[in-house]
């Protein structure tokens, strides 16, 4: 039963932990000491407030030590020579570009919210700029010729 406060109970929170390890709800259930795991497992997992914490922690675990063996993964194939050269290769291509030391070019395609301030200031100002191109270039009120004014759409 959850808390007055909307808080996780410390029987439901240990769920939460059994779950972003094995991702099971019947046995998470039973390692968190529910009685009825079979039942109780999915019911939690119905609580809109429950799925929420699990995802929290599995992104919270996906961010740091998911990435610390991603990057220990990458850099391994960068150094071992038991790869091939292309793998190398990529593998350096990737780390360059998440230790952010590479050039940057104007197809950069990472999401927003991997950008700095100054990055995201300066992709507003590109895109502005843009617009403002895209609005001098336009003709107001002015309509197309029709094809009978005497003149074809190249002339």
């Amino acid at each position: 039963m959850p808390l007055k406060s909307g808080a996780l109970t410390r029987q439901e929170t240990q769920f939460v932990h059994a779950m972003t390890r094995i991702n099971n709800p019947t046995e998470a259930a039973r390692l968190a000491g529910y009685t009825q795991p079979s039942s109780r497992g999915g019911d939690l997992m119905r609580r809109p407030e429950v799925v929420a914490r699990v995802q929290a922690e599995v992104q919270h675990i996906l961010r740091t030590r998911g990435a610390e063996v991603g990057v220990r993964v990458l850099i391994e194939i960068a150094e071992g020579e038991k790869f091939t050269g292309p793998a190398r290769a990529m593998a350096a291509r990737e780390l360059v570009k998440l230790s952010g030391v590479g050039s940057k070019t104007d197809d950069d395609s990472r999401p927003l919210h991997m950008l700095s301030a100054a990055e995201l200031h300066a992709k507003a100002l590109k895109a502005q700029a843009w617009l403002d191109e895209l609005e001098r270039n336009t003709i107001e009120h002015e309509p197309a010729p029709s094809p009978t004014e005497g003149g074809g759409f190249f002339d």
